[in-house]
């Protein structure tokens, strides 16, 4: 520190980022070119803006006007915030050492950075929202630079974007500037958004399917005036795939849990086993479950329809279906529903185009009684899962489609009250 003093005394003007005291060395000290812009919150909540001109997983090297000592919260998306303290007497002029006091995030709180917030912070989004403000007048560069890095922060595919291109946008052509020039993007859909950011002067953000199907790209378009702009673009494809392998995962660990806690009567089935269990038997009956009156109605056909010999399980039949029709109308608006025999077993089968179950919700949605939430069934799933012999569910965002098999003799009973 005494040398800091010494240097900002015989050597103004030489740059701290090249001192070996100022940030601590090893293969994990990164000099962002550009550096990163951030915004630095006091606990009163006034914003310094702030350019890390060195990191590593520890400390920051930041040139800000801030006053030091002093302790700050850097806010890089909703779930993701860290808290530094600036180091007295450790750098020169309004370059200083801040530590990294914690790093707080939706899974936890750390003493560092670990490899994604690292990442973000020291890769290349910051380099790419640099050379794209560049071409900005003088006066609009830090209000541009600061909005779009915060539209990307806030992105939860921050963390897996691998490939970028950078374009600038004028009079309906586009110029690259930087980043992987044999990128192929869907250029008529990157020229509409464009078109939609400079005509409505704000930023303009969308993701975009290639027309074979084969990739995704995460596009973000900065209006500079009337007629152009620039233009990030990013290839997620990879990052799509991914999410998908680990939603894949989930799906199954849930699929064997559910299925050993029900002794083997609750099934989570994907939409190829969903089709094979739609086209088995015969159908029977069928209706709609629009409005409240509808359900009794249901009832009625279904009784009407079932063979003589599941008299004895009629009853329960209608229950589960009224109760899973009450629950397309509670939280999707309405669906439909049919009964089909196949063999000795009855098939209930109800759908819906709602917005499923999610994942996080779907044990506790299925399995535990009286709870209930926008999206779940509610305690009448632990209702139909007592009654029916098997019970099988596909549920995501374009709908939830619920069989219910009853055979005509009755297997033991799921207690779930226990």
């Amino acid at each position: 520190m005494r040398r800091c003093y010494e240097c900002a005394q015989k050597e103004p003007a030489s740059p701290c980022v090249e001192c070996k005291d100022f940030i601590q060395q090893g293969p994990l000290r990164r000099v962002p070119s550009p550096p990163t812009r951030i915004l630095l919150e006091d606990e009163q909540g006034k914003k310094y803006p702030a350019d890390i001109l060195a990191l590593n997983t520890t400390e920051f090297g930041l040139e800000t006007e801030a006053p030091v000592p002093g302790r700050y919260v850097i806010r890089l998306q909703e779930n993701l915030w860290i808290e530094v303290a600036g180091v007295p007497l450790k750098g020169k002029n309004n370059v200083h050492v801040f530590d990294i006091l914690s790093v707080h995030r939706k899974q936890g709180t750390a003493r560092r950075l670990n490899n994604e917030v690292y990442q973000l912070l020291a890769g290349s989004t910051g380099q790419l929202v640099a050379e794209i403000s560049q071409h900005l007048p003088e006066h609009l560069q830090d209000l541009v630079r600061e909005k779009l890095l915060a539209e990307l922060e806030k992105s939860e595919l921050i963390s897996a974007i691998r490939v970028g291109k950078v374009l600038k946008y004028e009079g309906g052509r586009f110029r690259c500037l930087s980043g992987q020039a044999d990128m192929d993007l869907p250029m008529e859909e990157a020229e509409k958004l464009m078109r939609q950011a400079t005509r409505h002067a704000e930023h303009r953000r969308e993701v975009i399917i290639s027309a074979d199907g084969q990739k995704v790209f995460d596009f973000h378009g900065v209006p500079f005036d009337h007629r152009s702009g620039g233009l990030l673009a990013f290839d997620i494809t990879e990052v799509i795939e991914k999410e998908k392998k680990i939603h894949r995962q989930e799906m199954e660990a849930y699929r064997e849990a559910m299925s050993a806690v029900t002794g083997g009567r609750l099934h989570l089935v994907n939409s190829e086993e969903t089709e094979k269990l739609l086209s088995e038997g015969v159908e029977m009956a069928k209706g709609e479950a629009m409005q409240a009156h509808d359900i009794p109605k249901a009832r009625q056909v279904l009784r009407e329809s079932l063979p003589s010999i599941f008299s004895h399980r009629q009853h329960a039949i209608a229950l589960c279906l009224s109760e899973a029709q009450a629950n397309v109308l509670k939280h999707a608006g309405g669906g439909c529903w049919q009964a089909r025999q196949a063999g000795n077993l009855v098939r209930i089968i109800v759908q819906d185009r709602g917005s499923g179950i999610k994942t996080s919700e779907l044990a506790r949605a299925t399995l535990m009684q009286h709870y209930s939430t926008k999206n779940s069934m509610g305690c009448g799933f632990t209702l139909m899962l007592y009654y029916a012999d098997s019970l099988y569910l596909n549920t995501g965002p374009s709908g939830t489609t619920l069989v219910l098999d009853f055979g005509n003799v009755r297997t033991d009973r799921l207690d779930l009250e226990k």
